[in-house]
């Protein structure tokens, strides 16, 4: 516990000075960087209703008009990828996302890459695009808590905060990162911890920092789906109704967002044990953002039942790296080693 306790107070440090550096040193001296811009949707692109908004319905190039300041910092393109709420972001996506974000780094055009997004599953898309991604170049996405029109729109400060993030030096050679409430965060610490607040993103402990290049993560270019891999939440009196179902629906993977240090009630843990002897796999997640899941010191018995320990990640984050594991493995060792250590090539 000790180890992961200084990692995180030394993220914390890191992101705390890499969001200070981006107040200071306002100009850039020499020819301005070349960024990419990527617009998914998001409610940085939403429009006021009745009732509230709709996310994803404003073009980039409107949104863009409303920050002339960007044009001081970098060279700026960009494209209309999709445009919607992130609660609607899928596995095509992503796939589709992640080789289109390749395909542009690849062709050694621009420096970095800004994508707009919702902020709904905002970790879950930059934690996938860290694993997928095989170029050091800054990648970040940019979200907002209030649309486009709203006379207090947090959209422009946040996506001018990220462009003085991302075309400064020391943003080369990070995880894929996150910018919301004028702040910083990278893939594997990210999570939104608040429905409505404009600083709605936070970070938790990590064991392991993996920043995306050619030596770490997955490949997934040609790849047309991923394997499906579900989660269960796990409650007081919980039934195996939702277990049963991923399981009769031939799913591959299934994360079970535990209770407490991932713990299981006993039929849950019966039915989880016997569908590893049938060839899912199982990964023993938790609910609880903080303190993770490790077989040491726990009272499940991973080894003899065929789990896998999420370590700090969470159910969601879990199930998208088992997903990409399961695209090029099988082997339940393998794929401990990632949830441990990391992917490394």
């Amino acid at each position: 516990m000790k180890h992961r306790l200084q990692f995180f107070a030394f993220l914390t440090l890191t992101v705390m000075l890499f969001a200070t550096s981006c107040q200071k040193n306002e100009t850039l001296s020499g020819p301005l960087p070349k960024v990419h811009i990527i617009a998914t949707g998001g409610t940085i692109a939403g429009a006021s209703t009745d009732i509230g908004y709709d996310a994803g319905k404003v073009s980039i190039e409107t949104i863009l008009q409303a920050v002339p300041e960007l044009k001081q910092y970098a060279e700026l393109d960009y494209e209309q990828f999709c445009n919607i709420g992130s609660q609607d972001m899928n596995d095509s996506i992503w796939l589709s996302l992640a080789k289109r974000v390749n395909q542009v780094l690849e062709s050694g055009k621009y420096d970095a890459i800004l994508i707009t997004h919702g902020t709904d599953v905002m970790e879950e898309t930059a934690f996938f695009l860290n694993l997928t991604i095989h170029d050091p170049k800054p990648v970040i996405l940019v979200g907002a808590m209030r649309p486009a029109d709203a006379e207090d729109a947090d959209g422009p400060y946040n996506l001018l905060t990220a462009v003085k993030a991302i075309v400064r030096p020391e943003a080369v050679g990070r995880e894929v990162m996150c910018c919301l409430g004028g702040k910083i965060y990278e893939a594997g610490a990210a999570f939104k911890n608040d429905t409505h607040s404009i600083d709605a993103l936070s970070a938790t402990s990590v064991d392991w920092y993996l920043p995306h290049n050619a030596n770490t993560g997955f490949y997934t270019d040609n790849l047309e789906e991923l394997p499906e891999v579900g989660i269960v939440y796990c409650y007081g009196s919980n039934s195996t109704v939702a277990l049963e179902a991923f399981i009769n629906a031939g799913y591959k993977g299934i994360v079970l967002a535990g209770v407490g240090d991932g713990n299981l009630n006993q039929e849950t843990l019966d039915l989880a044990a016997q569908a590893v002897k049938n060839g899912v796999m199982i990964v023993r997640s938790s609910r609880i953002p903080f303190g993770g899941v490790y077989t040491e010191g726990g009272e499940v018995d991973d080894e003899k039942l065929g789990f896998i320990a999420s370590g700090s990640l969470s159910p969601q984050k879990s199930r998208i790296l088992l997903m990409l594991a399961l695209t090029v493995t099988q082997d339940i060792d393998t794929i401990r080693s990632y949830f441990q250590n990391g992917v490394y090539r």
